[in-house]
C-alpha cells in the first residue's frame, strides 16, 4: 500500500491511453468506446474538484496507475459501447458482495435522473474482474461505473449535455457514501 491517505480514489477509464499501454503490457490495451477517453476525464475532474472544495481528500488517477491505495471508496469511471448500438445502458461492477450496497445506492441516486435503465450488476467479465480492483483496498466500496452507452445516439446526446453535472452528482454520492464533505446534490438537469 502507498503511505498516502485518501478518502476517495477516482480513475478516468481509458484516459492516458494509448501512451500508458507501453508501461502496462500485462493487460490488453483497451482504448474504450469512441469518445470515452475524452469524456471520462471531464466527469472525473468535475467530481474531484467538487469533493476537494468540500474537504474530501481525493487521489485523481488516469486509467493505468502504479501502486496500491487504501481509501474509503474507489471509483473507476467509464462509458459503455455496443455493436450494434443501443444494446447496453448504464451498469455497475464490483469485486465482492461487500460492495453491493454501495452499488445499489449509486443505482438509486443515478437512476432517479438517468432515463435509460441499467444492465444487471457485474454483467460482464470486465465489470466483475476489473484490473484496478487489485490496486485498491476500499473500506466502503470499489466500483466501476459505466455511466451509459456512448455509442447509442439517444444516450450519447443525454450524456454529452451533462458531463460536468455527472461529476457533481458523483461527488454528492461519494460524500454521502463515505460520510465526509457534506456535498449538496446538484440541480436537476
Amino acid at each position: 500500500m502507498t503511505n498516502a491517505s485518501y478518502d476517495v480514489l477516482i480513475s478516468a477509464g481509458h484516459a492516458g491511453r494509448p501512451a500508458s499501454c507501453v508501461h502496462f503490457p500485462r493487460h490488453k490495451c483497451n482504448l474504450g468506446a469512441a469518445g470515452e477517453r475524452e469524456w471520462t476525464p471531464i466527469v472525473a475532474d468535475a467530481a474531484t474538484r467538487t469533493l476537494r472544495e468540500h474537504g474530501v481528500r481525493v487521489i485523481r488517477l488516469p486509467a493505468d496507475f502504479a501502486g496500491k491505495y487504501r481509501v474509503d471508496a474507489a471509483i473507476f469511471i467509464h462509458f459503455d459501447g455496443s455493436e450494434p448500438p443501443c444494446r447496453s445502458s448504464a451498469s455497475i461492477g464490483y469485486p465482492s458482495h461487500h460492495d453491493a450496497a454501495a452499488a445499489a445506492a449509486w443505482r438509486k441516486t443515478y437512476g432517479s435522473y438517468w432515463p435509460y435503465g441499467f444492465q444487471p450488476d457485474n454483467f460482464t467479465e470486465g465489470l466483475r474482474n476489473y484490473y484496478g480492483y487489485k490496486q485498491v483496498e476500499a473500506r466502503d466500496a470499489a466500483l466501476v461505473l459505466e455511466m451509459g452507452e456512448i455509442t447509442c445516439p439517444r444516450q450519447h446526446a443525454w450524456l454529452a449535455a451533462r458531463l460536468q453535472w455527472e461529476g457533481a452528482l458523483l461527488a454528492y454520492y461519494l460524500s454521502q457514501l463515505i460520510g465526509v464533505g457534506n456535498v449538496p446534490p446538484p440541480r436537476r438537469q
